[in-house]
């Protein structure tokens, strides 16, 4: 073995003296990065509270994200990149200004729509996920408060602050899930999973009080795959293989319960459905409006009559859909569906968009929970799953500044680099990494 030559002694006194190593300070905007969070709780408040001083804040809010966008574009860039379809419907409310009955009408829905996405690249970009579901939980939490010291009950269900019992069970739903998650992941601060858990009953309460057969189902789906996760599929990766069993088994007792339903019992699952969910083959008269919706689509397929150019006051399709619910004067109504509600603005391309838009999200978010397997992940899994079975029935991709589609988008732009376990050097399996060195001559 060659032993290399001594080198010649360094005279250190020949040597300039060493400069102190000073860091260099944070900046301004990094020490306040705690106004993104206070920001987002007051888009939060401006979005979720009925209240007419609920709108200026919710613009100022929106403006600031959208000028910090600019600010931290380094972080915001490629979140903006990865959100690109959010900002089809926007593009869209845009070109429909050339036909739409009213241009500005369409460029301002436009700009709002764009404003929305905004609102969830920025959050996704510079929060983390826990931060967003403890201002998710503290906002709905102020609105369950307000709900149960004035329930304003009608026939026989809570409709709160909100005036309709399905905006309040939706609201309460996304408060249970944020619960769920906060209270069960061992990561959050001790005080705060007490506070998450508590909260927990508040809103099963509030959504059981609202009467709301379907939000109830889901909460019952979503207490059972936040429960089983936190519990038995945590504990299933430290045994190799273990989650690949568990997944095998769920399809197979699915499988198994479809065939058995369906294909044996010959089960009757719409009729039993509307009967457990309490309403009628109209959908307390969906229908009707999917009906009308879908011949508008057919009368303008490519162009569709414009970005709010429908539920006009002087249009007469839109004055009979308000005399058949008995409105004695017009009400800006819906057609009860994000997709048929953008179909008819845009035509069978804004259809389709819609519908891309929601599958880009539901991909994207289930893929943030499949490379990161944590409770948080799965949480926003849960409520973009319902916001996405909500969608069908309510137009939150097709209006803009909705909570609940800004909280879908936050779950799909979000992305957390992969944990990997660490390795473990077991002497009788494999030599540690330095011992090859030393073998080395």
């Amino acid at each position: 073995m060659r032993v290399p030559a001594p080198s010649a002694p360094i005279d250190t006194a020949a040597l300039p003296p060493a400069m102190p190593y000073r860091p260099r300070p944070r900046g301004l905007l990094e020490h306040m990065s705690w106004i993104d969070v206070a920001m987002l709780f007051a888009w939060v408040m401006s979005t979720t509270m009925p209240f007419g001083w609920a709108a200026p804040l919710r613009y100022l809010a929106a403006a600031y994200f959208a000028g910090s966008m600019i600010i931290f574009a380094r972080q915001t860039l490629p979140a903006t990149w990865r959100a690109w379809p959010t900002f089809i419907i926007p593009v869209l409310c845009v070109v429909s200004a050339l036909w739409a009955p009213s241009s500005s009408e369409a460029i301002r829905k436009g700009l709002l729509f764009a404003l929305t996405a905004m609102v969830a690249i920025y959050a996704a970009s510079r929060l983390t996920g826990r931060q967003i579901l403890i201002v998710f939980l503290f906002g709905e939490t102020i609105a369950a408060m307000l709900t149960i010291l004035q329930p304003n009950i009608v026939n026989g269900a809570w409709t709160g602050i909100f005036g309709q019992k399905n905006f309040l069970a939706v609201h309460m739903f996304i408060m249970f899930t944020c619960a769920m998650a906060v209270g069960l992941d061992k990561s959050t601060n001790g005080w705060m999973r007490l506070y998450g858990l508590a909260m927990v009953p508040v809103a099963m309460l509030v959504i059981l009080m609202a009467k709301s057969a379907t939000t109830t189902l889901l909460l019952i789906g979503a207490g059972a795959a936040l429960v089983g996760h936190a519990l038995f599929w945590n504990a299933a990766s430290r045994i190799r293989h273990m989650r690949t069993l568990l997944a095998l088994v769920m399809i197979v007792f699915m499988v198994s319960v479809i065939l058995i339903l369906f294909g044996l019992m010959q089960f009757d699952a719409e009729g039993s459905l509307l009967e457990a969910l309490g309403k009628d083959s109209t959908l307390t008269g969906r229908t009707y409006l999917w009906a009308t919706a879908e011949r508008v689509m057919a009368d303008h397929p490519l162009t569709g009559v414009g970005a709010d150019g429908f539920w006009r006051a002087n249009l007469g399709a839109a004055n009979s859909i308000t005399e058949y619910f008995h409105y004695e004067r017009f009400t800006k109504f819906s057609f009860h569906n994000s997709y048929l509600e953008n179909g008819v603005a845009f035509g069978y391309p804004g259809y389709w968009a819609t519908v891309f838009l929601a599958c880009w999200a539901l991909w994207r978010t289930g893929m943030n929970w499949v490379r990161n397997q944590t409770i948080i992940n799965a949480a926003f899994l849960v409520m973009a799953i319902m916001i996405i079975v909500r969608s069908n029935a309510e137009i939150d991709l097709a209006l803009e500044f909705a909570g609940t589609a800004v909280l879908l988008f936050i779950g799909a732009v979000r992305k957390e680099k992969l944990v990997k376990a660490p390795i473990v050097y077991q002497p009788n399996l494999m030599p540690p990494p330095h011992a090859a060195q030393r073998a080395t001559p």
